[in-house]
């Protein structure tokens, strides 16, 4: 539970309501609002933390927040309008998650409900309820309905319990992952190794106010133990680190890029892995970067000035056959539906549908098709996402290699025993889950060209 006693103003609880409005109903990215709303208005430190907190918060915990408030009052939000669903939410959110005083969250209901005119008194009266009887709601029984009960008290739409019930088979996993994916994650960041090492750059952000403390797995990596002006820092000016999440670096080493070798980051977005393939190949050879959006290629420019980056030529996606049969490793990180990232975005998973992966599925396999046509003789073929699917992991590289009989599958774990060995399948895949490793979900397979 976190203890709210910063002094926050009422405009702060305002403005959770109306981002709440506009995440849940007009689709909108959580954190590119709170960006904009950070530079257009005047919130204390401690306001911006809550701000945070509540939204995310609310996001994460969505479902179980609901079935209390059902549970513990007389309300039926199904048939409410959405400001009103949210304000009962932030309150909700106040009783149960943190150490508001009940006369606290009860003023909180009426300042918030109070151009609600007929409704302000049942927003009163329901949150009292929830006062009251949070600590009676009975959830439901997990032995009997283990769908039901890991969806409602660990807030996942069900069809997504559901799939990975039947896809990993363990109830007690899915439960832990659910569990997983509902706490904030930490601030990785990684060292660029154009510019400095994991041991300096530690050194460095101490004396800048920073401490912090070395992946686990990666090599590259640090634990940040707080994120308030990370990019005010000179470590960063000076390009010495990104923020990279420890799951990403690993699905880049994976590629075991290497200096003088031409790699294709087929899918490169804003760039963050193109930039880590830079400084693993000491910028010798080329890292050609693709992307369908060419404002994300721009950004990916932007950055690997600031780190050094000399070695990163950005192409329109219609270039790509020039490079026919020339690239040493063809790494695709594909479009996905995010699954094994919904602790940083949890407002995916209330956005995303069973339609999207079925679609995303068949652009994957199109991806793969295209973009295997680059590797040369003897080069890699490294096919991943962050997603927990098997639509789009096992069954695309699986249907790729009937289809490509010349590309055979290698281990994970033999592209670096000391770090893979820790993630490979036994089918031989790389995979990083949130319960077990810490790290955001990745799935990646590396495949040769014979």
């Amino acid at each position: 539970m976190k203890n709210n006693s910063n002094f926050i103003r009422q405009r702060a609880y305002l403005a959770v309501l109306h981002l709440l409005n506009s995440i849940l109903a007009g689709g909108k990215y959580p954190d590119i609002l709170i960006g904009e709303l950070f530079k257009s208005e005047n919130f204390s430190s401690g306001e911006k933390a809550a701000i945070v907190e509540f939204v995310y918060g609310i996001l994460r915990h969505l479902g179980r927040i609901d079935y209390i408030i059902e549970h513990a009052s007389r309300a039926r939000i199904g048939g409410l309008h959405l400001n009103i669903i949210n304000i009962l939410r932030i309150c909700a959110y106040q009783a149960v998650f943190t150490h508001t005083s009940p006369a606290g969250i009860i003023n909180n209901a009426v300042a918030l409900s109070a151009h609600e005119n007929k409704l302000s008194e049942f927003v009163k009266r329901t949150v009292e309820g929830v006062i009251k009887n949070k600590g009676a709601v009975v959830f439901p029984d997990k032995d009997k309905n283990a769908v039901e009960y890991i969806s409602v008290y660990h807030s996942h739409p069900a069809w997504i319990v559901e799939k990975w019930l039947k896809e990993f088979n363990e109830p007690g996993a899915v439960e832990a992952l659910c569990t997983a994916n509902n706490h904030e994650p930490p601030l990785i960041i990684r060292a660029n190794p154009l510019k400095t090492n994991r041991t300096l750059l530690q050194s460095s952000l101490e004396k800048e106010g920073y401490s912090s403390s070395p992946t686990v797995f990666s090599p590259f990596g640090l634990v940040v133990d707080k994120k308030e002006g990370i990019f005010k820092t000179d470590a960063f000016a000076n390009g010495a680190f990104e923020v990279q999440d420890e799951g990403s670096q690993l699905i880049t080493l994976l590629t075991g890029a290497k200096p003088g070798e031409c790699v294709v980051d087929a899918c490169a977005g804003n760039g963050g892995k193109s930039l880590f393939l830079s400084g693993l190949m000491k910028n010798q050879g080329t890292v050609i970067a693709f992307d369908q959006m060419p404002g994300k290629l721009g950004n990916l420019r932007r950055r690997a000035q600031r780190a050094g980056a000399l070695n990163i030529k950005t192409e329109p996606v219609d270039k790509a056959q020039q490079y026919t049969g020339k690239a040493d490793c063809v790494f695709i990180d594909a479009p996905c539906s995010g699954m094994g990232v919904f602790r940083r975005n949890p407002d995916s998973k209330w956005r995303l549908a069973g339609k999207d992966i079925r679609e995303l599925s068949a652009k994957q396999k199109e991806i793969i098709r295209e973009y295997s046509g680059l590797v040369k003789p003897g080069g890699r073929l490294v096919y991943a996402t962050c997603t927990i699917s098997r639509e789009e992991n096992e069954e695309v590289v699986r249907g790729f290699l009937e289809e490509r009989k010349d590309f055979c599958l290698i281990p994970a774990s033999e592209m670096n025993p000391g770090i893979f060995s820790k993630f490979t399948t036994e089918d031989g895949f790389f995979r990083s889950m949130p319960h077990v490793h810490n790290t955001d979900g990745f799935f990646g397979a590396v495949m040769r060209l014979k």
